[in-house]
């Protein structure tokens, strides 16, 4: 039987895993567009990126495909998760190991967002000539 506790947390975490994931898709995307605004709330802040509109556009075209792929991975995860969980159910066994992936997707997640936002800084500092 699943202990409320255990299908509590996988449900937030997987929940908060793909969010995650579908937030950092849709405002990279949107401001590598132009539809997302230069603003101090939401995207990737640096003072790099926050020089100019254009260091903020080229910043977010640049950091695009890294956070793709921390989308990406986190949907994937997201969904091996609830596989594990529910496999793990059915056998009888802890499905406390569903976590295991989630903790997996967030530093995978984490990895891909920092090695974004590095390439957004070169960008950012290649538009407004900043060393």
């Amino acid at each position: 039987m699943i202990g409320m506790e255990a299908l509590a947390a996988i449900v937030v975490a997987t929940v908060s895993l793909a969010g995650c994931g579908a937030l950092l898709q849709y405002t990279t995307r949107a401001a590598g567009r132009g539809a997302l605004p230069h603003n101090g709330a939401v995207g990737i802040r640096t003072r790099a990126t926050q020089a100019s509109d254009e260091a903020w556009r080229a910043a977010h075209e640049a950091a695009l495909p890294a956070m793709l792929r921390a989308a990406q991975i986190s949907y994937v995860l997201a969904a091996f998760s609830v596989f594990v969980a529910v496999a793990f159910a059915i056998g009888g066994l802890p499905v406390e190991w569903a976590l295991v992936p989630l903790g997996i997707g967030f530093v995978a997640q984490l990895s891909y967002c920092l090695q974004g936002v590095r390439v957004a800084n070169r960008a950012a500092r290649a538009v407004t000539d900043d060393p």
